[in-house]
Formats: structure tokens, C-alpha cells, sequence
């Protein structure tokens, strides 16, 4: 029997896959959830220092990992735990971690075994935004949307205290030293509560902001607040007004207020109290508070500051950022002892070889892919091409510079080439093909003043299509990368290209949301499709790209305007190429039969071969019937969002990539999730890069060694594959998985 399969999710600013085992005699109905020990793939939300200085809590997406403090090696990652904030326990043996729970519970996790000690239900929403341990290690304190805070009795797991109905959600919450008062910070106010009573003692106000992060002194006779604009989904473009202010903690009197430039979420208190630490911006400076003296800049990232903790020498800070990065800094030098960077991986192109025997990927800085930063841009993650076995799911070698950012693969029609475009450091568009038996570099070249994005083979292997963000498509000689003709005029860039089945004309999507046709032979173009206004002429803070693709008959072109971020989605049109009439177009209008609803998809876009089905991407790919409109089913299972689909040769699978790395395969009839291919970020590039194929029933296969970047969180227990054995390494399975027998898609 199979237990029961949990949904794909992000968990911890790691994967964390949901997975059953295929066992003779197999616990009654275990739940199995996958969590790789790899860096954060999404913004730290927290850091925290343990008590005795040996470990560092990271929160991020909605889990928490542990490193150790001295030199930033993973410790061990929790899995679903929560990431929006992490607190150690007085003595240092629990973490405790508010976040996303889907049970609206609160954990308490041990730190040296992962398993969670106690559990605490009170929320009545799924986010939990702060929580905080009292000193004397009595009392957690958590608070999220719901707008209540809650104060549990650690022992029993009593709720000690339901503060309900808050006038604002509470961003933050900060016990006293002596574990008497509780403050919590929210709307430009800072609140004080008794924690004998559950009373509110006093009221701070005087913040022009939201009140985003609160610390009181060591000694208890100074609170510590800073506000920041718009929590908790602020709009940052790094010169919004913040300020921090000190008060009187017995009192309540104002005692200083400093003025910043940039957001503010987080301030912490030297252990000596005579120094605070502000993550302002990008930037973390220390103020000393013996005097009024500007703050010193001891540190910086490349996005916002998220987090601040001291080691309790009060000799460093750690830190964490929207960069996804964490890192631990000496006061004294300024000196880095230490980071750790995050991925911003985005696979934004798959190909598959006719023959189904090869998957290509290409993947880039998901900033890049979106146009917020340019290829050379510092800190920008790496690039890569990978080919990858499509009937093992093996890894089979990763090509190319990582300084690359790559928008598109194709393979050659006898899948004996894998181009690949994308952008140099410096910015210019650049296009590379490689052997695909060995991975020799058999030509590269530039000649686009912007990035690549989109290549394509024609189908009778005579021509190469690049497609730039300068607006031109250059038609190469696939052999020698030699320019034969030069398609210009695509206002916005050219995002998109496909060859008919015929080789003879090549349709390009493009950036004003149009879509134009062009005869390959002559360089003629000879159709433009599209609305008469679209909004992709106004995107600003996206790319906007505009998807296209052919019918195997020629007949039929569909293309969709959206954008890489997916912040505006138009209706995906299908079109009669011989007359230009729109055949079906498939919105978000529902008030007739026809079009039918789209949500919340959009770019990428994929015909399958004969024609008759279309699916769209988003955070699940929707697959729908391109005659009539009509939706099939959906293929749940991304992460955040798809970028890009690509239909099987005889339509059996279809293969999409999308947000943190990953790319997955599915079987059409079915809608069947067969298997998840990842690479762990931090791999180096070559053949000894980290690799995971992972099949939703638990099977896995991998590079040697990826075991200890494994664990399973069963219940309140974290195993490993010490403790579970050869159960769920099975490499034959993924093969099977990739097996799929011939069947006809249904529809309905």
C-alpha cells in the first residue's frame, strides 16, 4: 500500500517535498515531508544567536535551519517549522519559530535532535508573525494575523494569557529582563502588558510608522523601538523615513529619537547595553548610546537588512537580508568572519529531446530573469545549462560559465546540440551550443546589444533562432553560429520565438504583447497577432514577455502576454494563421461561456503536438482543451511560480521549470506529478554539482553523497537516512516513474 502523499512545499527557505514510502508493512498512514539541508531560497526573515554562542537560527520561508555560530556550517535544517521568527530558549536547548503553520500551531523544537517538544494550539489563523521566549524561560509569547497574542506556560502548555482583538496586527514582541512585562510593537505604537495579570500597564506613542521591531536593554530600564513604512508588505525603494527611539522603560518618557533613511525592522541591544545595532537599508550601523554620535556602518548586504542579533560577547553581530544571504561580522575590524549566500535560481527554460531521451535546463538569478538587476550586477547568483537523462532522471553534466545568466535552451531536432542563450557579465546577449554527447563547446557568439531570450531549432535543423531584449531575432547557421539574416522591428524586445513544423515561417512573441510572423527563407514578415492595446506596453518593474506557439499542423498560433513575475496576465489567444481570425481566447472574464476563466495563470505557454491542448503556467500549470476553452485539469506541485513548459515529442509528458531550481514532470492524461529534479544551491559547476530526483511518493535518487543534504520530518520527529535505511533510495523507481505508458489525454 502507499500512505498518503502531501503537496510540494516550500519549507524553511529550503524544499521540502511531501512523500509516502512503498513499504510491505508500513506504519498506519505515516506522512513523510522531505527537507534539504541546503542554504535559504527566499528572503531570512530572522536570525537569532544561541545563549552560549555555539549555533545561529536562521528562519526563512517558512522553516528554520541551525549553523554553527563560529563558522557558518549547516547544523541541521527543521523543515516546517515556521520562518518569520526564531528565538532560542534561556538555556539554549530549545528554538522556538512563528511563522506559516497550516495547523495554526506553535512549535518548540529540540536543537540538537529536530524533533519538536511541545505544541501549541491558541491561533486561529495560519501566520504567526513573532514570537519570544520569556528570560526565565517560563513563558512563550507569539502573535500573528489573527491579532492576538498569546502567552503560554512552557511547562504545562497552558495558555497563560489571550490578549484577542489588538487594534493593528503585532509586529513584534519583546519580554523584560525580568520576564514581567511583555511589549509588543504594531501600529506607530509600542504596548507594555503586565504578564501577572494579562493587563495593558501603558502605551508608547509618538511613531510616525509602523512599529516593526522592539528590544529592551539588558539591564531593563530602556526600550528600544523602530518603526519602518508599510509592514508587513512593504514597498522598499531605499530612501522611505525610518526612525528608532529610546524610552524610559519605568516610565514611559521619550529618552531619544534618530531619524534614517531606508527601512528598519530590526534593532538590537549590545550585551553591555551601551551600543545598539540598526539594519537601516542595506546597511547595519551601530549607534553608541553614551553619546549622539551618527551610527558607524559595520556591515552591508546586497537588499534589505532583515535581522540583527550580537553574539553574547557582544564581539559580532549575525545578520540575515532579503538577499537571502546571512553572515556574521566582527564589530571591531568590520571584518567578515563569515556568510553564507543564498540562491535566487530560476530554471526559466526546459527542452526535451524528440526521442525523450534528454531534459535541458536553463536557469538564472531570478532578479536578472525579471529585469531588477543586469547579468553583472554584484551579488547576482550564477547561471547554468544542465542535461539531464529524461528516462532516469539522472544528472548527466552542467555546462557553461555560471557567470552567465541563461533565459533559454533548445535541443537540436536529432538532440545532438544544446543551444542555450542568455546574457555575459556585461550585459550583451550571447548564444552558445554544446555537444550534448560530451559537452564540448562547439561554437559561441554575440551580436545582440541585449540578453537572449529565446533560442529555437527548426525543425529540419537548417536554422537557429536568437531572440533579444534589443528587439532583433538573428537566424544563424546552427553548424558555424554564422548570421544569416537579421529580423528586426520588435518593439519592447523579442521574447519568444517557435518554428512551424514545416521549418517555414517562425512566429516571435513580443514585448508590446503582440505576436509577429515572419517567412524564414526570406526574412518577410507577413502577420502581426494581438490586441489592439495590451498591457505589457506599460510594465515597469517586470519583464514583460510575450509567449508563442505552434500548432504541429501549422495552422493554429496561441500566444499570451504576461510578464516573468506574473503581475499582469492577458488572455491567452488562439489563432487561425491562415486568416488571422482569433479562434478561442481563454480570460479571467466569466460572465459568458466563452472565454473561459484563467487564475492566476498566464507566461509560460505550451501547444501540445496535435494541437489540442494548451497549458499555461503560474503557480500550478493549468492545462485546458484549445478548441473550446475549457479547462482539463490542473498539475499541482510548483513551488511559487512556472516559467516554463515544454509538451513531450508524442504528448504523453510535459516538463515545466520554475522558481527555486526545480523542474518537474508530469503525465498529461493523468495529471500526474511523476518526479522533481533539483540542484542544491551552493553545488559547484562541473560533474560534481549536488543533484536530487525525487518522485512524490518518497523515491529519490542522487548524486553520491546526497544523503547527508537529506531529512524527513515524520510527526514531531526528524529522521535521517541513517535511521530509515535503503527505504526511499530508488533509483529504479524514479525510472518507472519516467515510464509513462501511451494513453490518450481525456477531456471534459
Amino acid at each position: 500500500m502507499r500512505t498518503r502523499c502531501l503537496p510540494l512545499s516550500l519549507a524553511l527557505g529550503l524544499l521540502a517535498f511531501g512523500s509516502g514510502a512503498l513499504e510491505a508493512s508500513p506504519p498506519p498512514d505515516p506522512e513523510y515531508k522531505l527537507v534539504l539541508q541546503a542554504p535559504a531560497v527566499v528572503a531570512v526573515s530572522s536570525v537569532a544567536v544561541s545563549p552560549d554562542g555555539s549555533l545561529v537560527a536562521v528562519g526563512a520561508g517558512v522553516g528554520l535551519s541551525l549553523y554553527d555560530a563560529k563558522t557558518g556550517a549547516p547544523v541541521r535544517a527543521l523543515g516546517w517549522t515556521g520562518g518569520s521568527s526564531a528565538v532560542f530558549s534561556p538555556d539554549g536547548r530549545s528554538v522556538a519559530t512563528a511563522g506559516f503553520h497550516m495547523d495554526k500551531l506553535v512549535g518548540i523544537y529540540d536543537v540538537r535532535t529536530g524533533k519538536r517538544r511541545k505544541t501549541l494550539a491558541g491561533h486561529t489563523e495560519w501566520e504567526a508573525d513573532a514570537c519570544a521566549f520569556s528570560p526565565d524561560g517560563k513563558l512563550l509569547a507569539s502573535t500573528g494575523v489573527d491579532k492576538q497574542i498569546l502567552v503560554w506556560d512552557i511547562a504545562t502548555g497552558a495558555l497563560r494569557h489571550r490578549l484577542a482583538d489588538q487594534p493593528f496586527r503585532v509586529a513584534a514582541l519583546a519580554f523584560s529582563p525580568d520576564s514581567a512585562t511583555l511589549a509588543c510593537g504594531g501600529d506607530k505604537t509600542v504596548r507594555l502588558w503586565d504578564m501577572a495579570n494579562g493587563r495593558l500597564r501603558r502605551t508608547l506613542a509618538g511613531h510616525r510608522n509602523w512599529v516593526c521591531t522592539i528590544a529592551f536593554s539588558p539591564d531593563g530600564t530602556t526600550i528600544a523601538s523602530g518603526s519602518c513604512h508599510n509592514w508587513p508588505r512593504p514597498v522598499w525603494k531605499g530612501s522611505e523615513a525610518c526612525e528608532w527611539r529610546l524610552w524610559d522603560a519605568a516610565s514611559g518618557d521619550l529618552k531619544r529619537a534618530v531619524t534614517g533613511s531606508g527601512p528598519l525592522v530590526s534593532l538590537a541591544f549590545a550585551p553591555d547595553g551601551k551600543s545598539l545595532a540598526c539594519g537601516i537599508g542595506a546597511e547595519v550601523r551601530l549607534y553608541d548610546l553614551l553619546s549622539e554620535a551618527p551610527g558607524r556602518v559595520v556591515t552591508s548586504h546586497d537588499s534589505a537588512v532583515t535581522s540583527v542579533a550580537f553574539t553574547p560577547d557582544g564581539a559580532a553581530v549575525v545578520t540575515g537580508s532579503q538577499d537571502h544571504s546571512f553572515k556574521r561580522t566582527r564589530l571591531a575590524t568590520g571584518r567578515e568572519e563569515w556568510s553564507v549566500p543564498g540562491s535566487f535560481e530560476q530554471v526559466n527554460s526546459v527542452a526535451l529531446s524528440e526521442d525523450g531521451a534528454l531534459i535541458a535546463t536553463g536557469s538564472s538569478d531570478d532578479r536578472f530573469a525579471q529585469g531588477v538587476h543586469p547579468a553583472g550586477a554584484v551579488g547576482i547568483g550564477p547561471g547554468a545549462v544542465r542535461l539531464w537523462n529524461a528516462r532516469t532522471g539522472r544528472l548527466l553534466r552542467r555546462l557553461g560559465d555560471p557567470a552567465d545568466q541563461i533565459m533559454a535552451v533548445a535541443l537540436s531536432p536529432d538532440g545532438r546540440r544544446v543551444a542555450a542563450g542568455g546574457a555575459g557579465p556585461d550585459g550583451k546577449g550571447a548564444i552558445r551550443v554544446w555537444d550534448t554527447a560530451g559537452g564540448a563547446l562547439v561554437w559561441s557568439a554575440g551580436g545582440h546589444a541585449a540578453e537572449v531570450l529565446a533560442v529555437a531549432f527548426a525543425p529540419d535543423g537548417s536554422l537557429l533562432a536568437s531572440a533579444g531584449a534589443d528587439g532583433l531575432i538573428q537566424l544563424r547557421d546552427p553548424q558555424t553560429g554564422g548570421v544569416a539574416r537579421t529580423l528586426a522591428g520588435h518593439e519592447r524586445g523579442a521574447t519568444s520565438v517557435a518554428f512551424s513544423s514545416d521549418s517555414a515561417t517562425l512566429a516571435c512573441g513580443v514585448g508590446d504583447g503582440t505576436a509577429a510572423l515572419w517567412e524564414a527563407r526570406t526574412g518577410r514578415r507577413i502577420g502581426t497577432f494581438g490586441p489592439a492595446s495590451s498591457q505589457a506596453r506599460s510594465v515597469k518593474r517586470d519583464r514583460p514577455m510575450t509567449s508563442v506557439a505552434f500548432s504541429r499542423d501549422g495552422e493554429t498560433l496561441a500566444t499570451c502576454a504576461s510578464c516573468v513575475d506574473q503581475s499582469f496576465v492577458e488572455p491567452l489567444r488562439i489563432w487561425d494563421v491562415r486568416t488571422g481570425a482569433l479562434k478561442c481566447q481563454i480570460s479571467k472574464l466569466t460572465n459568458t461561456s466563452r472565454p473561459y476563466a484563467l487564475p492566476g495563470t498566464g507566461r509560460p505557454m505550451a501547444l501540445s503536438p496535435d494541437g489540442t491542448i494548451v497549458a499555461t503556467g503560474g503557480k500550478y500549470v493549468q492545462l485546458w482543451d484549445a478548441r473550446s476553452g475549457k479547462p482539463l485539469r490542473e498539475l499541482n506541485g510548483h513551488l511559487k511560480r512556472t516559467q516554463s513548459i515544454v509538451f513531450s515529442a508524442d504528448g504523453r509528458l510535459l516538463i515545466s521549470g520554475g522558481s527555486y531550481g526545480t523542474t518537474n514532470a508530469w503525465e498529461v492524461a493523468t495529471g500526474r506529478h511523476l518526479v522533481t529534479l533539483f540542484t542544491f544551491p551552493g553545488s559547484r559547476p562541473g560533474m560534481d554539482e549536488q543533484w536530487l530526483a525525487y518522485h512524490p511518493d518518497g523515491y529519490y535518487d542522487g548524486s553520491p553523497g546526497v544523503d547527508r543534504l537529506l531529512a524527513w520530518r515524520v510527526g514531531d520527529e526528524l529522521l535521517t537516512p541513517e535511521s530509515l535505511g535503503p527505504r526511499f533510495y530508488r533509483p529504479e523507481r524514479i525510472a518507472d516513474a519516467l515510464r509513462v505508458p501511451g494513453s490518450a489525454p481525456e477531456s471534459r
